[in-house]
């Protein structure tokens, strides 16, 4: 018994198995997610970086939805400098508002907000 794991089986005995290549293509299968995503977003319009309104009701958390026509609207958008990273607080469909906001913010909070054009 010893000998036979020693020595293992005979050549001639031995079952042949061809090493099969893998066939997968991640490029190619991937193709059609990529190309999909690319027309979506496209059907999407431009990205605009404006935060969500989240509201709190009953203790839970609700994300305001914003209609495609307002997004079309806004024209300038509200920076705040906090610990060295610029963070948008908001956009704004006029700059009268803009500066009404920047001027509440400046008088209430002590703190400067960039009005920027989108």
């Amino acid at each position: 018994m010893t000998r036979a794991f020693r020595e293992g089986i005979d050549r001639s005995r031995r079952i042949q198995q061809p090493a099969r290549r893998r066939t997968w293509k991640p490029f190619r299968d991937l193709q059609g997610l990529s190309a999909r995503t690319t027309t979506i977003g496209k059907a999407m319009g431009p990205l605009s970086d404006v935060p969500a309104m989240v509201t709190i009701e009953n203790e839970h958390w609700v994300f305001q939805r914003i209609e495609e026509g307002v997004l079309y609207n806004l024209t300038h958008r509200l920076i705040i400098h906090e610990e060295g990273e610029p963070k948008t607080i908001g956009a704004t469909s006029g700059m009268k508002t803009a500066m009404q906001v920047a001027q509440a913010m400046a008088s209430k909070e002590g703190k400067i907000v960039l009005i920027r054009p989108l």
